[in-house]
């Protein structure tokens, strides 16, 4: 395979006529295919619209945990409406535990992503995981065994730790459960050592790229808004961190994140 996929983008959060000029952006670096992820009921309809408008653009549902509601069960109705009956929604995200903002209760956080892990059981649709205490590797102790617990209780089979921060004996114990990994524009930054170590170590039927997008731009675009094009730096840094090239690269993400979404 000869192109690039940005598994984790938030197109919705970028105006239209930006969009637009974002998406074709993409298409001229080479970036086939994008899943656009919604972090609450509202997105989930944007990303869905906007899949709808291009081939090559697909969508989630899910409810992020700095966004939750008031009412659990009738949100993870919604959640499991949206996946079943929506043929662009791809996957159940953005969904997770976030003690670094920590808007909401750890109990209520982990009923929405218990309820939620559910539902990707249920439908067989990928779950995309997001699990946060600090900002960079090491950080993020507290909340890894949190994570743990919330998989195994759930048995959930088919999972990705999106934008990973972890150390590389969490990114082992994730492995072993069978979970995919992936990363951002974050393994470029200078101080993030360990996460090029875990790069280096992950099985190439593992890994999976992604720009996160508007966040957390590579570091040659630090100070600019992130796009899925930019999603080529991280491959880069996959592909010298490996010592591999570019098309393989290339070829075992794309294929893994065809593969894991069914796209």
């Amino acid at each position: 395979m000869n192109y690039l996929i940005d598994t984790h983008c938030h197109l919705t959060f970028i105006d239209k006529p930006t969009r637009e000029a974002v998406i074709e952006r993409a298409m001229k670096a080479n970036i086939r295919k994008m899943i656009t992820v919604a972090c609450n009921l509202e997105e989930v309809g944007s990303c869905v619209a906007l899949a709808d408008e291009y081939e090559f653009i697909y969508a989630t549902a899910g409810i992020h945990p700095t966004d939750l509601g008031e009412n659990l069960e009738q949100d993870l109705e919604k959640v499991y409406e949206y996946a079943k009956n929506e043929k662009k929604i791809v996957a159940i995200g953005e969904i997770g535990l976030d003690y670094y903002h920590d808007n909401f209760s750890h109990d209520l956080q982990m009923a929405y992503l218990l309820g939620q892990l559910n539902i990707s059981n249920q439908l067989k649709k990928p779950a995309i995981l997001h699990c946060r205490a600090g900002k960079y590797a090491g950080e993020n102790s507290e909340v890894f065994p949190d994570m743990i617990d919330a998989i195994k209780k759930s048995n959930l089979n088919n999972g990705v730790m999106h934008c990973y921060s972890g150390t590389l004996k969490e990114a082992k114990e994730f492995l072993d459960m069978g979970l995919m990994i992936s990363f951002t524009g974050i393994i470029t930054y200078k101080r993030n050592q360990e996460l090029r170590d875990v790069v280096k170590m992950m099985p190439a039927d593992r890994i999976m790229i992604e720009t996160d997008s508007p966040f957390l731009p590579p570091k040659n675009h630090r100070g600019e808004k992130n796009e899925p094009a930019f999603v080529i730096e991280v491959a880069e840094t996959i592909a010298d961190v490996r010592g591999i090239s570019f098309g393989d690269v290339m070829k075992i993400t794309s294929e893994n994140a065809e593969r894991f979404f069914g796209i």
